[in-house]
């Protein structure tokens, strides 16, 4: 049994991506996530494209198999590939290929569905920085206790989230006390990354000399600071230990990390025995 499930996610005025994953007697083979071509203007289009997709990987990973079934949970597109069932086959003699609809909680289709929002972000005019693990850098522990270094973080805010934008709060302190935590980002999913859509939203405000001077009056300066990974911020990363930062280039700051427990608690109960 070969089974493709696609998805798709529509972001009017931004780049749209399709998400599929491909099964060959229940295991999967294969997952990817493409951008939809030219610039879709609706849902339907969207998936559409997701449907045609999926059936180019039918064509590729499709060797020996009969019997293809393709899912999608646009009821309007899968009719209408229904309708062009034949035409397809066509394209791929001694292939059945069925259309079928399925609920987006079906769990490979749910799997689709999450691979058509977190494709991979590339930072291609972002500049990106080192990010050092602390876990084994006892020299940043004791420069955080010692030296009263600020940290710089977020926090995802449930409460003010929505299923269309995610909130985080952008915290600053010290190993002592919290010195700002009144700072939020309202950020629309999808698109180019959420994560990476907030960092830059922060970037702009870390640049602004209008709130440079509203930190510096609550006694907070950024140079030599910490940006702290957390797993809010995880997608950040990218390959090479490089990572893009909430703060501005022109700062002079440091990235750090852990890679197993991201939390900033661990990050203080780290630094504490060096105080």
């Amino acid at each position: 049994m070969f089974e493709v499930y696609c998805d798709s996610s529509f972001n009017e005025g931004e780049d749209s991506y399709i998400g599929c994953t491909v099964l060959r007697n229940g295991e999967q083979i294969h997952q990817s996530t493409t951008k939809v071509p030219g610039t879709p203007q609706s849902n339907l289009d969207c998936e559409l494209e997701a449907l045609s997709f999926a059936v180019t990987l039918t064509g590729i990973f499709s060797k020996g198999d009969r019997d293809i079934t393709i899912y999608n949970d646009s009821t309007e597109a899968v009719k209408t590939f229904q309708r062009e069932r034949q035409e397809v086959e066509k394209k791929f003699p001694g292939l059945s290929i069925n259309f079928e609809y399925i609920p987006r909680e079906k769990v490979n289709q749910a799997i689709a569905d999450s691979l058509s929002k977190k494709f991979p972000v590339f930072f291609l005019n972002i500049p990106t920085c080192e990010v050092e693990s602390f876990s084994r850098r006892e020299e940043i522990l004791s420069d955080i206790a010692q030296n009263g270094r600020n940290i710089l973080y977020l926090k995802k805010v449930e409460e003010k989230s929505t299923n269309k934008k995610t909130c985080y709060r952008l915290i600053i302190r010290t190993m002592d006390k919290i010195l700002s935590n009144d700072r939020f980002y309202l950020i629309k999913k999808g698109g180019p990354g959420t994560q990476v859509k907030v960092a830059e939203e922060i970037r702009k405000d870390l640049s602004d000399p209008r709130v440079l001077s509203s930190l510096e009056a609550k006694g907070i300066r950024l140079e030599n600071s910490y940006f702290l990974l957390t797993d809010e911020t995880w997608g950040l990363r990218g390959t090479d230990n490089q990572t893009c930062s909430i703060l501005p280039i022109s700062v002079p700051h440091r990235i750090i990390c852990d890679e197993v427990d991201r939390s900033s608690e661990n990050l203080f109960r780290r630094a504490e025995r060096f105080r």
